[in-house]
Order: structure tokens, then sequence, then C-alpha cells
């Protein structure tokens, strides 16, 4: 068994997205030619999801391209980490946690990016303790020290927010404030 052409053209499409400058041209004549011959090739289907996201501001054109790829193969868990982030990114907040709900039944998934990501989402809705307790599961599915420094560096970053949103609800006394309990 060896490579389709939609592999070898999926990875010279990928090949061409990547590094500071991409050769567009390349990226879209490789990927029209990896979805001619395969229209249900997964990794070029999500490289396409995230052009449509992350390039062209077309979100919904990439969801449906994510949507096709689970109902093509529910068990590729190269699209759910994407997916999950670019729903967040495009505040589908509720969506993006059944998403990470159901990826956690697939056993090949990263629990440590799921969980990240997890934390990500209680990030946003500004539950900070509980944004730290995932990021605290995601350390224990770590399997490299690039990541879990990641993991760290995220901890302090939300650690750092919420001693702002202590300071924030605090009221600050002023000389005002001091004459009036003073009478």
């Amino acid at each position: 068994m060896g490579l389709t052409l939609a592999d070898s053209y999926y990875l010279k499409a990928k090949a061409a997205t990547g590094g500071f400058c991409s050769d567009w041209e390349e990226v879209c004549e490789a990927l029209n030619y990896a979805l001619s011959y395969d229209e249900n090739h997964c990794a070029s289907l999500c490289l396409l999801a995230e052009i449509y996201a992350k390039h062209l501001s077309m979100p919904d054109k990439a969801f449906e391209c994510f949507d096709k790829v689970i109902a093509i193969d529910t068990n590729y868990d190269d699209v759910y980490p994407m997916y999950i982030k670019y729903l967040i990114w495009n505040n589908k907040i509720d969506r993006a946690k059944k998403l990470v709900d159901f990826s956690q039944t697939i056993e090949t998934i990263s629990k440590a990016e799921i969980n990240w990501l997890s934390s990500y989402i209680e990030e946003t809705l500004g539950n900070y303790k509980t944004c730290l307790k995932h990021l605290k599961e995601a350390k224990k599915h770590c399997y490299n020290d690039h990541y879990y420094d990641f993991m760290n560096d995220e901890q302090k970053r939300i650690e750092k927010k919420m001693k702002l949103e202590g300071k924030q609800n605090t009221p600050k006394k002023t000389k005002k404030h001091k004459k009036k309990k003073k009478k």
C-alpha cells in the first residue's frame, strides 16, 4: 500500500503553506488536484477548512468542511482540535463544548490538547478556576517537555488574569471614602 494521488497532492499543498511566504498558487492547485482525486480526503478537507477560516474569513465554509470530515470519518482525530479552535474564535462556545465532549470519546485523540481546549473555552467564559483544573488535567497527558512548558505558560497567564479580576472587583479607597468614615 502506498500513497494515493490525493495524499501526494495534499502533501504538496501542505508543504506550500509552510513558512513565512506561502505559495498560494501552488497550494490551491495541489489542493484542487487532491480533492478532484478524492473528494472525501479528510486531510485535504481539513486544510481547505483552515484556509477558509484563517485566510479567507469564511468560517461557515470552514465549518462545512469540518462537518464533512466528521461525517466521512468520526475517528479522524486531526479534525477536532482545529475545528474546536475555530469555533471558539468565532464565539460558537456551545458548539465547541459539544465537540469537546464528543471528541473525548475517540481513543486516539490527544487528551492533553482536548483538555487545553476545554480550558480555553472556560477562559473565554471567565471561569478561571475551572480553566486551571482543565490545564492541570492536560498536564497529566503531556508527553513532551515543550507541550508541558506551554501548559505551564498558560497556567501563569490565567493566574495573572485572575489577579486582574481580583483587583478590579475591589474598589480603591479614596480620600472621600476616608472622610465619610470619620463623620
